[in-house]
Formats: C-alpha cells, structure tokens, sequence
C-alpha cells in the first residue's frame, strides 16, 4: 500500500518554520513513502528553506500564480492621535452597519489587540440595541452584527464566530481580529480587508488580505501605518514591507507580486482595478469621464 505523507507548511516566521523543519526526520525514517509539502505563500527562498529543512531530494515543484485580481490594493498613511485616527475609522463603518444591518459588506478589520477591545466598545456605544438583529433580536453574542477575534478568548467562542461567518446568512458583518485570525479561515464573501499598522512581512500581509474576494467578486485590501508601524527597532519588521509603505511611484500589486517572486506579474486587468496608486494615474474612459 502506498502511503503519503502530507505536510502542510504555514510560512509564518523562523520560529514556526523550525519547528516543521523536525518532520525531516520522518522524511528519513520512512525514506521510500511519497511525501507531499504544501503551503499557501512563498517566495523562492521560501520555497528553497522548505526543501532544505525537510531534505527533499529534487522534489516537483508545482507553483501557482499568487495574484488575485479581485482584489484592490490601498494603503492609507494616517496622522495624528491614534484616538482620533480610530473615532475617524470606526465612525462611517458603525454608520453604514447600523443603517445596512445583514447587507453590510463583510469587513475584517486586523487591530492590534488593546484596539480590537475599543473598536467592539465603540460599536456597542454607537449601535446600542441596533447591534443585534433582527431590531426584535434577543442581546445575544449569536445575534450580534460585530464580533472581536482574539487569542485571549476560548476556541469555543473563536469557532463559534468562524462558522457563523461562513454561513451564507451570517448576521456577523464586522470582525475586529488580531493575526490570531490566520490559518485555516476560509470565507467565500469577505468584501474588505483593513489592516491599522502592517504585519511583520509582506507574505504575512499577502496572506492576510488574500483572505478578501474568495467567491471571484470585487473585494478591497486597505493598509493604514504611520512611522511608528515601521520604525527600525519594530521588531521582526522587514525591509520589504516597509518599502512597500513608503512606496509611492509603482504598482502596489506589482510590489506584492514581486516579492513572492511570482512568475508573470505582468497585469492584465483595468488600471484602476489594480491599486490605489494605478486608479490615481489610470486615464481609461471611465476615469476620464469620472
């Protein structure tokens, strides 16, 4: 009987790496039994420490296109008090939920984790009894348009949010998430992704905003920073990402895409589909009559 090993390998950071990287040694106690090495983002380097750390000897390599071109790419930089910042954020967001209710576009927003607390307060304080619905709805977590997601809270409660979102008749419109929000979430109909501050690296930030568009539609990545997101002595903060939020005068999209060293990053889409930058310089017809 043949059997197959599969190994599903999440990129993210050293320390998750090096603790895959042991499975090599299953690799070499069973040296004759097919193995199967999967992950979802990866650059070339990526892709040549998972071969080393596993010692697969001239492995298939079989490598998709990464770019999603349902998927607007936007970064923000934002000024002032962070207090402000978010009461400027939060504030249209809880409009159009209160007036939308279960037709609000599905939001994720990544905060870091003292915010995602304010965040879900500020909406509780502005929504009142309209937070749940229907408007007749007990005040109950299952009848709420918003929810946090978070590593302090129990996986029952985690779960509990991850199957109702991705329940086609959802009442949860609205997620404030940390990264604790990552691996193995699948939801077809996520319309925005927005992130406050950057995560450490651009595979990290791709994955994340991949989670945007998985039915084929339209969908939108927005990144708000300031220097203080990427700072020098921010912690495990690479170059590339830093560079991609500096970035002024190029592609987005073309930015991420090169990054992960995909093969053909030449766009075929409209311009002002591709990113905030390309939509600003984009001179179609419908720009032009816009």
């Amino acid at each position: 009987m043949t059997v197959i090993f599969l190994f599903i390998l999440f990129c993210r950071g050293d320390d998750f790496r090096e603790d895959y990287s042991r499975l090599a040694m299953l690799c070499s106690t069973f040296p004759s039994v097919p193995v199967i090495a999967l992950t979802a983002t990866a650059s070339k380097s990526d892709v040549i420490a998972i071969k080393e750390s596993l010692n697969l000897k001239s492995p298939l390599k079989i490598i998709g296109n990464p770019n999603r071109p349902n998927i607007f790419y936007e970064k923000v930089f934002r000024k002032g008090e962070d207090i402000d910042f978010y009461d400027e954020l939060l504030q249209p967001i809880a409009c159009g939920l209160k007036k939308s209710t279960v037709e609000y576009p599905l939001t994720i927003l990544y905060l870091p984790l003292k915010w995602c607390g304010f965040a879900y307060k500020y909406f509780e304080s502005h929504l009142a009894q309209q937070q749940y619905y229907p408007s007749n709805a007990a005040s109950l977590p299952e009848n709420r348009l918003f929810a946090q997601y978070h590593a302090p809270q129990t996986s029952t409660m985690k779960d509990q949010i991850l199957t109702e979102l991705a329940s086609p008749t959802s009442k949860v419109r609205v997620i404030f998430a940390t990264i604790a929000m990552g691996m193995g979430v699948d939801i077809p109909s996520i319309r925005y992704i927005i992130h406050v501050g950057p995560p450490r690296t651009v595979r990290e930030y791709f994955q994340e905003t991949g989670r945007a568009g998985r039915d084929g539609k339209l969908s939108t990545a927005v990144l708000y920073y300031n220097n203080r997101d990427i700072a020098k002595n921010r912690e495990g903060m690479t170059d590339d990402i830093r560079t991609f939020c500096k970035l002024d005068n190029d592609c987005l999209r073309k930015f991420l895409l090169n990054c992960l060293d995909a093969a053909d990053v030449n766009l075929k889409t409209v311009g002002h589909l591709y990113c905030s930058h390309c939509k600003s310089i984009c001179d179609c017809q419908a720009c032009i009559t816009n």
